[in-house]
């Protein structure tokens, strides 16, 4: 698989870490709505890679 595709579950991973780091690092007064953004982008995100039929080990595209 190519650098530029991770699978599913890489994705996932980097995603959570991603958002968790950031969102601790937020100022404490924009944390949760940077929080919310993030957390609707990665469910969106997830929904349209499964509607789209591609299963956990098919790439995505960071």
């Amino acid at each position: 698989m190519s650098s530029d595709h991770w699978t599913f579950r890489q994705w996932e991973n980097n995603t959570i870490e991603k958002i968790v780091t950031t969102g601790l690092a937020a100022p404490a007064e924009h944390r949760a709505d940077y929080l919310r953004v993030q957390i609707r982008s990665a469910i969106q995100q997830s929904l349209r890679h499964g509607r789209s039929g591609r299963t956990d080990d098919d790439p995505v595209f960071p």
